[in-house]
């Protein structure tokens, strides 16, 4: 054999080396530098493949169950018990069952969030399932006049985190800014967001006093789903009352997201404690998102006695959200052979 064939061998053992560790999730590019992996994904919702069927008879001996997959496409690890899923849409009744059969089921594992370790390989959340009805009863159908189809929709309702970092750009001179210094004190900043349906973005940092500064970042609902959240600033909300059942319930917690602003380490006496506007506690509280955003801005006092550095600033977002998906299933009629 010549030298070029042994060139293109050696070559093609590359591309499929490349391509194998591309589809294993292998990481080619070193070591990440950012903290999360990103996204507007939270739970992933699907109904499994003929359960339900999209075609049963009337006849009394087609039995089926609905099977909803969840899977966590986010970055934050839902409980069992925190996660609900309710199937809607159709009378119990017409399927031999009653509501409590539809009602408030739990999946049958705790979610775990996607992750990336160390080296940049992705590690894929949990799936798990919930099925309806449960046990050995099945769905099925009474007898009706004619085809009829139903809507067989799964409400699903979990309570999320998002995570987001940036860096505050502290100098020793906040006034008189030099062009080597290590950081702009104001402008744009870079801000990462964990992968979650409401995200944090567009953080700015302006200079408001030799030893003041002011920063602001934008909440904004980056999925197609409702999110709730109760007027309770520490302890996260029920789902009685965080996927509210009834339009008055809706109206007082809907649009809402808990906020928690802080340094790390939270007591550096460089960098005091943020206070912010809207927000009940200075660094904490609940905000109401209005057409699907709102914008936070905070000041910060500064120590004196400082050098120049970047401080990492921690933004924790938490809510209650509401996603479904739906399916159809056609009841065909069998006439009676009398």
């Amino acid at each position: 054999m010549n030298k070029r064939y042994y060139s293109i061998i050696l070559l093609v053992c590359v591309i499929l080396l490349v391509s194998a560790c591309k589809k294993s999730g292998a990481a080619t590019g070193g070591a990440p530098k950012t903290p999360f992996i990103g996204g507007s994904s939270g739970i992933t919702i699907n109904f499994e493949k003929d359960s339900p069927p999209p075609e049963v008879t009337d006849d009394e001996s087609f039995g089926f169950k609905a099977i909803v997959r969840l899977k966590n496409d986010g970055e934050t690890k839902v409980e069992r018990q925190n996660i609900k899923i309710n199937l809607i849409g159709f009378d119990p009744e017409d399927f031999s069952k009653s509501i409590s059969d539809l009602k408030d089921q739990e999946p049958d594992d705790t979610l775990d969030s996607k992750k990336r370790d160390a080296e940049g390989n992705i590690i894929e959340g949990t799936t798990t399932f919930a099925t309806f009805p449960k046990g050995s009863d099945d769905f099925i159908p009474r007898k009706f006049s004619g085809n009829t189809e139903f809507t067989f929709r799964a409400d699903v309702c979990y309570l999320y985190e998002t995570r987001a970092n940036s860096k505050l750009c502290v100098l020793r001179d906040m006034i008189n800014v030099r062009d080597d210094s290590l950081c702009k004190p104001t402008g744009s900043r870079t801000i990462q967001s964990s992968s979650a349906p409401v995200q944090i973005s567009n953080f700015r940092q302006s200079v408001i006093g030799k030893d003041k500064l002011s920063f602001s970042f934008d909440i904004v609902l980056s999925g197609n789903v409702d999110i709730f959240r109760s007027k309770d600033k520490r302890t996260p909300s029920s789902f009685d009352t965080g996927c509210p059942r009834t339009p008055r319930e809706r109206r007082e917690v809907e649009s809402k997201v808990g906020v928690e602003i802080v340094t790390i380490p939270p007591s550096d006496p460089v960098v005091q404690t943020p206070k912010c506007g809207g927000l009940d506690g200075g660094s904490t509280g609940v905000v109401t998102l209005v057409s699907g955003k709102r914008t936070i801005t905070c000041t910060v006092d500064l120590s004196a006695d400082r050098i120049d550095l970047e401080k990492v600033v921690e933004i924790k977002l938490d809510y209650n959200v509401l996603d479904n998906k739906e399916t159809k299933v056609l009841v065909k009629h069998l006439a009676d052979n009398s």
